[in-house]
């Protein structure tokens, strides 16, 4: 929504803008104030609010907005698949079936993504309770998160890049976890090596617990002694490994959250660590969890979409990260990774469903917008590398302001 349109008591989910440029310390907050907004009006033109968490005053002029856009989609859906019917579109079986394999896969790795992500959450508000966390129940999360990438980690990168994205540290974690665990297939780490690391993804920063809630919410920038304190959070996730009896023994989960801050020239925290020094699962996870910061903030900055992410990761290879695991890493994503909206020169809008490892420029794709601009539904999946579609290119990488769509 524009910012003309924010009212004091609406939650603040997402701002346009880079959050090391935001007065504000987390994108996340309720407007308290009339100076919020005219801080908000002087860095922002968009922001993204929590309607259900928003003071019900102060939105009921959006909800109405949102359920007349609603009931509009509705009727062109309906109107889109009337048409279809009529058309009476026949696929051969083997195309059926495919699409078929294909949607299943997609939705059990749909349930297993959703179900971590409730699992992450209580095990954090175990944590800040102070109650024990079940280790076994989270090892068996990991487990089954890596099968799935095993299986098929498109999926699953594309569900991470499609479902809305929660200010929580459970989804943030999830996503990281999802991020590492592919990369971590392509470079080929053993299959008993790889819940040690999903492990790590997930709890790396655990410690972002015990940071006070005024800090995080703190608008500004932070001074030096603000920011010791932020950075502290590495220590405090390694402390809680080591009070853990069934984690404290994975040497490897420890190096993980201890050194994922740590930079490939020696400029990371908590100790300066340069180049091979950082452990080999640390260097891994500070190129995901880089990765996934940036494209979190996709919609609304050019920069952070996956292709820009990528190229800014390539250039800093073998300054901030390891270069040989940053090739590798645009290696395992491929040019248009998965969930990446794409303009094709047939006017067509269409997301990235899958790589293929051989030619990483013509991946999997299915249309989503007609030339016209139409939303089209039960596309079926087009693979760039087949011979009748060689007609059909990848023009550019997109973000939804490039798209004509409703916007709240």
């Amino acid at each position: 929504m524009a910012v003309d349109d924010v009212r004091v008591g609406m939650k603040v989910v997402e701002l346009d803008i880079n959050w090391m440029n935001s007065p504000f310390w987390r994108h996340a907050f309720k407007i308290k104030s009339d100076k919020e907004i005219r801080q908000i009006k002087q860095f922002c033109k968009f922001v993204v609010i929590d309607l259900n968490e928003s003071d019900l005053a102060a939105t009921n002029h959006l909800r109405q907005k949102i359920s007349d856009q609603q009931e509009a989609l509705e009727a062109q859906k309906t109107a889109q698949l009337a048409k279809k019917k009529q058309k009476e579109e026949k696929k051969t079986e083997p195309v059926e079936a495919a699409d078929t394999a294909a949607w299943q896969r997609l939705k059990k790795a749909e349930k297993d993504l959703e179900q971590t992500v409730e699992q992450m959450s209580d095990v954090f508000s175990d944590i800040k309770v102070g109650r024990a966390v079940d280790s076994p129940k989270l090892k068996r999360s990991v487990e089954t998160m890596a099968q799935d990438v095993l299986n098929d980690s498109s999926s699953l990168l594309l569900l991470t890049r499609l479902k809305e994205k929660e200010q929580s540290l459970a989804e943030k974690s999830v996503n990281v976890c999802v991020l590492t665990l592919t990369f971590a297939k392509h470079l080929g780490i053993r299959k008993d090596q790889l819940c040690e690391l999903g492990l790590g993804a997930l709890l790396h920063d655990i410690g972002m617990l015990k940071v006070p809630d005024n800090l995080l919410n703190h608008p500004g920038p932070l001074n030096s002694s603000q920011r010791a304190i932020i950075e502290q959070h590495v220590m405090d996730g390694v402390s809680f490994v080591g009070l853990n009896e069934d984690l404290s023994s994975m040497e490897s989960l420890r190096d993980m959250i201890a050194c994922h801050h740590e930079r490939y020239d020696g400029s990371g925290y908590p100790r300066g660590l340069k180049g091979k020094s950082i452990p080999l699962f640390a260097r891994i996870l500070g190129i995901t969890t880089t990765y996934e910061a940036m494209t979190r903030e996709r919609f609304y900055s050019e920069s952070s979409s996956p292709t820009q992410a990528l190229a800014k990761l390539y250039r800093w290879r073998y300054k901030l990260f390891d270069g040989r695991l940053v090739e590798k890493f645009i290696q395992a994503l491929g040019v248009y990774p998965p969930g990446c909206l794409v303009e094709l020169n047939t006017g067509q809008v269409a997301v990235v469903t899958a790589i293929n490892p051989d030619v990483r420029t013509r991946p999997v794709i299915r249309v989503l917008l007609s030339k016209d601009q139409t939303a089209l539904t039960d596309q079926p999946e087009l693979d760039l590398l087949m011979p009748e579609l060689a007609h059909i290119n990848i023009l550019r990488t997109l973000d939804t302001r490039d798209l004509d769509l409703p916007s709240v």
